[in-house]
């Protein structure tokens, strides 16, 4: 059935331009391509559709009968490959994002903003948020994500790394004995992120490797809700390092277990597998992929 749809495209156009080659021409294929597409849809309905001689081709009484139906067929042809060019013109520039809130206030969001300078003509819908939406069901283009990535369809791409220590207030340590090891941990209020298992790793210097688990006294599902809670004495936090290193040196946040570190966080750009390498959301993933400035956060 496709084919024969096929078909009787190339037999309207053939008929359209009064030659084979002509229909041919039209519609970018050979000669050849076009005159066996005819052949075989004369062979499927058993008729001839049109008689040939070496001056002019003209239809036969079956021709004549099939050609409004393979006009038909034509000018739906024509006129969804014309509106569907229209419509990816006029969305060419259109972009909707997803990217974590911690992102906020930090060199990513200072770098978009670079980018959408450079391409005025672009319209732009953003979505900050740390929960993770579903790309395909939201019709995001394309999705920044911290963290280990399940395993899916869609494409993905490392961009780096985001260093984290573990923090919290004086005021909240100074009701607690010293903490010199990970194992130490158990006995202060933890604050726990919805999106992330309750669970740290550490590592030292001497390759000691130490795992903590935890019982959140409060739940958020914002990074840096979790790291203003801890600033008011809630309880830890393990923030990226940009957000929390000038309050360290302040003295007004402590960072916890010197000696020890955690893993850092991987970032990553998540993208639908279909989106063209052309378009202007690879041009972004392009982008952030190739800025050294992200190396500092």
């Amino acid at each position: 059935m496709i084919d024969d749809i096929r078909y009787l495209i190339v037999f309207a156009k053939i008929a359209e331009a009064g030659s084979i080659s002509g229909g041919a021409e039209a519609l970018g294929l050979t000669t050849a391509t076009a005159s066996t597409h005819l052949s075989k849809l004369e062979k499927n309905l058993g008729c001839a559709l049109l008689y040939r001689n070496t001056r002019k081709l003209s239809l036969t009484h079956d021709g004549v009968n099939l050609l409004e139906t393979a006009k038909s067929m034509l000018a739906l042809y024509e006129q969804g490959v014309i509106e569907f060019k229209q419509r990816s013109i006029s969305t060419a520039n259109k972009l909707h994002i997803s990217i974590p809130a911690v992102f906020l206030n930090s060199a990513f969001t200072r770098h978009l903003a670079t980018f959408i300078k450079k391409h005025p003509g672009i319209l732009l819908n953003i979505s900050y948020s740390d929960t993770r939406r579903d790309i395909i069901a939201d019709g995001i283009d394309v999705a920044f994500r911290i963290g280990e990535l399940p395993d899916s369809s869609l494409k993905a791409r490392h961009l780096f790394v985001l260093p984290r220590q573990l923090v919290a207030s004086r005021d909240l340590l100074s009701h607690y004995p010293p903490i010199k090891h990970p194992d130490d941990l158990a006995q202060l209020p933890w604050i726990g992120l919805n999106m992330r298992q309750n669970k740290r790793e550490f590592r030292h210097e001497n390759g000691e490797v130490a795992v903590v688990t935890y019982t959140p006294t409060v739940y958020v599902d914002n990074v840096e809700a979790a790291y203003s809670l801890a600033k008011q004495q809630i309880g830890l936090a393990a923030p990226p390092r940009y957000l929390s290193e000038e309050d360290v040196k302040r003295g007004e946040m402590q960072a916890l277990l010197p000696g020890w570190s955690l893993e850092p966080l991987k970032v990553y750009a998540v993208w639908p597998s279909n989106i063209s390498t052309s378009s202007i959301a690879y041009k972004l993933i392009n982008d952030m992929y190739n800025s050294v400035e992200f190396h500092t956060l």
